[in-house]
């Protein structure tokens, strides 16, 4: 639904109204919840003080300036696909609602997560947390696109139905290339992720545009 966010119009329809209501509040509640995540993980962040020079300070608090880092990035990326979706979406359902809300109790956690990951001495435990949360956020951002883009009503009807497909399988990458990191030793995660990242993205990039083409 589009126009200004709350607005106190009431020349609309009733129906009208509530839908369009019902899409403002969870917009705003999902670029509120985004804005915290970033925050708290600026928080998180304590550099020690009265260090004798930068080389010691960056040595002293480089991995919650890593975490930070890592911590914002991760929240700015699912919030741009949160806003791509939200961009194209005419009006929110019960379900639509359901996902947002269970994506964004998962998106708030990440800065905790994010920190106890990188905090020294840590264990196998922090990093099995954080890929299951990141897999956790990622399916229900494959959700969401998924059910957007099928459910008949929900995405506007001049989105492209390719453009629908591909951001789809694009949302997919993400828990598909993480989940096995669960179950394999740390130190070869990042050699996997490589080696499966590299055909999907050829395949989302690629193969699939051109099948797409070819279907019309």
């Amino acid at each position: 639904m589009a126009g200004e966010p709350e607005s106190l119009s009431s020349a609309e329809p009733l129906q009208a109204h509530l839908e369009r209501h019902a899409y403002d509040r969870l917009l705003m509640l999902s670029d509120g919840v985004f804005a915290i995540a970033t925050t708290l993980a600026a928080i998180e962040v304590k550099l020690p003080f009265g260090a004798a020079s930068l080389g010691a300070l960056l040595a002293d608090g480089g991995r919650q300036i890593i975490a930070y880092v890592i911590s914002f990035a991760l929240s700015a990326a699912f919030w741009l696909q949160h806003r791509d979706l939200f961009a194209r979406v005419r009006r929110v359902d019960q379900v639509l609602t359901m996902f947002t809300l269970a994506l964004l109790c998962l998106i708030a956690l990440i800065p905790a997560v994010v920190h106890i990951f990188y905090a020294p001495g840590g264990t196998r435990a922090p990093f099995q947390a954080y890929v299951l949360l990141m897999c956790g956020v990622g399916l229900l951002n494959w959700a969401m696109w998924s059910y957007a883009a099928f459910r008949p009503g929900i995405m506007r009807d001049d989105v492209d139905r390719r453009f629908r497909i591909r951001r789809v399988v694009a949302a997919a990458s993400m828990p598909l290339i993480l989940a096995p990191a669960t179950v394999i030793p740390i130190e070869n995660v990042g050699p996997f992720i490589l080696a499966v990242a590299l055909p999907f993205v050829v395949f989302a990039r690629v193969v699939l545009p051109r099948w797409l083409s070819r279907i019309g």
